[in-house]
């Protein structure tokens, strides 16, 4: 009996959080169907570590678009923070794949007028799904007009790697990994006569004395450029996480930086060989090392330089960057069983303050999220999602985990909220 209405309680307490997960807290907007947008890659929507949490997610000069609740695209006002589903079917629950908001994307980004996504979900045809592996897709602003651009792998289902990173456009070219090798690829280009191989063992800079069955890369663009990390097995066993760049012009491979040691920038709470979150801008690498103040060094002249002693603000911490700020909460790594997880991931926990500094180091402004610990008891974390203009966008989870008969259940009560940085308001966006 006792069991009976544990679970009966249960079902209520998880029926009660799923309808807080369809409040809209900015509300409803008209989606524009024309919107402009560079046709560069968005570094500032692609963050490199701070964003595994919400990563899916690209901009306009309108607004946003971001992928939440696992698989749903919503788009976001910039002028009002107001928020919309991408579906415009009348009476549609958003909770299943007939919704027009389901794109269950692997990436986003806009550009030419068009949404474009990569997804290797099946595809429906006279009624069984079809297996065409990672395809890039577009749609219009409005989620319409879907269609199928290129394929991105070569033999559907066939990637062996096992971990799969987000391909990126960057002027008109796509940028892709499959089965360990990284190719580029003129957008809407038939893979099997336009891909190149850029890096890896197919490729003409295999031969760099690198041993790297399945590379994970990072991918990146920043002007004339394209830049991926690899984690590179070093000769006394340990790794570093290195920065290549690639000059398609030339065809040319270049490896332009790697993570410091420590004797070069002092102790940092890192595992010593993965930088904690980077961003390329301009010919320099900007990088924080957890418990190890922020750091920017020229690619061309290999020089490094401290910007910012973080420990005067903050022990350990999460950052994003954007092409004006350098973003740092003061969040902890996550303490399970004597192991700090967050450490050179992404498992932190609190943060209630947020240290502003330019792209020159000098302290500009600290932003306070107190409010809403006063505001959800159970709130357990913030985490930064990325910076545009003067708004630095974050998530406060409130999820809390019951237990009956040793099984656990997640009642889901996550927010997106955002912070102006000359106002210090904070702006509640959407709960889920």
């Amino acid at each position: 009996m006792i069991k009976k209405l544990l679970s009966a309680l249960l079902a209520v307490l998880l029926s009660l959080s799923l309808a807080s997960c369809n409040k809209e807290v900015g509300g409803k907007v008209d989606i524009p169907a024309n919107q402009n947008v560079s046709d560069d890659f968005q570094k500032n929507m692609h963050q490199s570590v701070a964003t595994k949490f919400l990563r899916i997610v690209t901009e306009t000069d309108d607004g946003f678009y971001i992928q939440l609740k696992g698989a749903y695209i919503y788009y976001i006002e910039k002028e009002t923070n107001k928020i919309t589903i991408l579906c415009g079917k009348p009476e549609c629950e958003h909770n299943d794949k007939t919704c027009n908001a389901d794109f269950s994307v692997d990436a986003l980004w806009a550009a030419g007028g068009k949404l474009y996504y990569a997804s290797s979900d099946g595809v429906l045809e006279n009624g069984q799904y079809v297996n065409y592996g990672e395809r890039l897709y577009c749609a219009d602003f409005d989620g319409t007009n879907r269609r199928a651009v290129q394929n991105l792998e070569f033999t559907p289902g066939g990637d062996t790697s096992s971990w799969t990173p987000q391909p990126i456009g960057h002027r008109g070219t796509v940028y892709f990994p499959y089965s360990g090798v990284l190719y580029a690829m003129p957008l809407g280009g038939d893979i099997e006569k336009d891909a190149v191989a850029i890096w890896g063992e197919e490729s003409a800079d295999a031969g760099q004395g690198f041993n790297l069955s399945a590379p994970q890369y990072t991918l990146w663009a920043d002007g004339d450029f394209m830049y991926f990390m690899v984690n590179i097995p070093q000769t006394n066993g340990t790794y570093k996480d290195t920065l290549f760049s690639y000059d398609p012009d030339t065809g040319t491979v270049t490896q332009v930086w790697e993570t410091p040691d420590a004797d070069e920038v002092g102790e940092w709470v890192s595992t010593g060989v993965e930088v904690s979150q980077w961003y390329v801008l301009g010919g320099y690498i900007y990088f924080y090392l957890s418990g190890g103040d922020f750091w920017k060094t020229d690619l061309d002249t290999g020089e490094t330089v401290k910007l910012a002693d973080t420990h005067e603000k903050v022990e350990y911490g999460t950052a994003i960057f954007s092409d004006d700020y350098l973003c740092l909460m003061n969040d902890t790594p996550e303490d399970k069983n004597g192991q700090q997880y967050g450490i050179g991931g992404n498992d932190y926990i609190g943060g209630d303050t947020i240290f502003v500094y330019g792209l020159d180091g000098g302290f500009i402004k600290e932003l306070s999220l107190k409010s809403l610990y006063d505001q959800f008891d159970a709130l357990e974390s913030c985490k930064l999602v990325f910076c545009s203009g003067s708004d630095i966008y974050f998530v406060a989870d409130a999820s809390v985990q019951t237990w009956s008969g040793g099984v656990g259940t997640m009642l889901r009560n996550r927010v997106l909220c955002c912070v102006n940085i000359e106002t210090g308001e904070i702006t509640q966006i959407y709960n889920w």
